[in-house]
């Protein structure tokens, strides 16, 4: 790629602008009737993708808990982790830059100007005593955003969906970013959001059967991350072959052999 390149996605498996032909030929290859051009500026990259924005099978909103099952195209992935899959993303870092530093690099951004990321809780023996849980966030390939860890605290597949979420959202408030779209296969996840958090709350943390909500407090700390941005939300099906939920899925599995 030369430099000052900027790949620009109007349709395909995630619409955006792309720093390199690598990156974007992931998204148009094999796709059927692609929508994409290079430019030599950011500004014509965005005018393109604005100007053919109704190509896009991208669907959102601005309402922070609505939620859409994501009609994008399956693409194939290996599900499957090899001891060299597991070496190299055990090395993957979370970003560490001060509040008032933005990250560079490419963002998948949707036609409503809004950065996707993908989240994904991993368990290994959930429910057991040797049960050790990751979470994995993915903004793009080798992306600096990503995210791959153990869970902090109880290591059970709900504390990782939940733990997933909230370092997405604080790995976008460190980059800059303002609006961000969480693309996530837990129905878990969603229904907390969207149903049983109005209710636990109202009734002090108590579920309908008159026990303590067991997550409280890693739901309390996604609530609180999420306040400071403009959020929007997409339900996704796991392991159909969804590249970035895939991706997901890697990172979390391999923050599980970091758990202590």
């Amino acid at each position: 790629m030369g430099k000052g390149s900027y790949y620009a996605v109007a349709k395909g498996r995630n619409p955006g602008i792309y720093n390199s032909w690598i990156e974007c030929k992931r998204q148009v290859h094999h796709f059927p009737k692609p929508v994409f051009r290079k430019f030599k500026t950011e500004t014509e990259a965005h005018n393109f993708i604005q100007q053919n924005a109704g190509t896009s099978t991208n669907c959102n909103t601005n309402h922070p808990f609505d939620v859409r099952t994501s009609k994008r195209p399956r693409v194939e992935s290996d599900k499957s982790i090899d001891n060299n899959d597991n070496k190299r993303l055990c090395s993957e870092k979370v970003i560490d830059c001060s509040e008032d530093k933005k990250t560079s690099g490419s963002y998948d951004i949707d036609s409503d100007g809004y950065v996707n990321v993908y989240t994904d809780g991993a368990c290994s023996s959930n429910g057991s005593r040797k049960a050790k849980a990751g979470i994995g966030v993915w903004f793009g390939d080798n992306h600096p955003l990503n995210v791959s860890r153990a869970v902090v605290g109880r290591a059970t597949n709900n504390v990782a969906e939940i733990q997933a979420v909230t370092a997405a959202v604080e790995q976008a408030k460190k980059a800059g970013i303002k609006n961000l779209k969480i693309n996530t296969d837990s129905q878990f996840l969603i229904s907390c959001i969207n149903n049983w958090m109005p209710t636990w709350k109202a009734n002090g943390w108590v579920t309908s059967k008159k026990t303590p909500v067991i997550n409280k407090v890693e739901l309390l700390e996604m609530e609180e991350a999420l306040k400071s941005l403009n959020v929007t939300w997409n339900h996704v099906n796991g392991h159909v072959g969804i590249y970035g939920n895939e991706m997901a899925d890697k990172l979390a599995r391999a923050g599980c052999l970091k758990y202590q």
